[in-house]
């Protein structure tokens, strides 16, 4: 929500008769809310440093192996990072997650990488996020979108710190050859050659 949404929605909350709150109330709910509002404009770069969050229908837990299985409309979000799949695997290196393994028909991830750049949305069956290399790798009937720009193939890898990515089509598989989608927005004009 912009600052200029939260003003209109002061205004709007201003000229309403409330009858169970006082205009002091509704102003300190407004303060709160913008507080929030810049609290998590603020954080989308460091969505590491959130607390991750986790809802499933069931869980397991192996203390010898490390792995923790969510399973059942399993969600996990950390700031702007958003995890949804049929189950989840945490992979663990020490104490600090590594790894984590999604699937689902399809699994999806969504993250705002920059406080000023776009989402970024990927869906397939299979999901890797790979924490300490900041990448993910999808793999059957994999979508990647950013900008409006979408990527089909049977399986991409897409380097979130670096923004680059590797698509692979697969001649067994309903995705043979990979797509690419490029809006009119994005498209760069070249400029027409000059006749000498």
């Amino acid at each position: 929500m912009s600052l200029f949404s939260t003003s209109l929605f002061s205004t709007s909350l201003f000229n309403t008769s409330l009858s169970k709150f006082s205009r002091s109330a509704a102003l300190v709910m407004l303060t709160a809310l913008s507080l929030s509002v810049s609290v998590t404009a603020v954080a989308l770069p460091n969505d590491r440093e959130q607390t991750i969050s986790i809802e499933s229908d069931s869980a397991e837990r192996n203390e010898k192996t490390g792995l923790t299985v969510y399973s059942g409309n399993v969600i996990i979000s950390q700031g702007s990072i958003l995890i949804e799949a049929e189950q989840i695997t945490l992979h663990y290196q020490g104490s600090k997650i590594s790894r984590i393994e999604c699937t689902g028909t399809p699994a999806s991830f969504q993250q705002k990488p920059q406080t000023e750049g776009p989402m970024l949305v990927a869906r397939a069956e299979h999901i890797d996020y790979l924490l300490a290399d900041d990448q993910i790798i999808l793999k059957r009937n994999a979508v990647l979108s950013r900008n409006g720009t979408i990527i089909k193939g049977d399986s991409i890898d897409y380097d979130i710190k670096k923004e680059t990515w590797k698509a692979k089509g697969n001649d067994l598989g309903e995705q043979k050859r990979i797509q690419l989608v490029i809006p009119p927005s994005v498209q760069e004009s070249t400029p027409p050659e000059e006749t000498p």
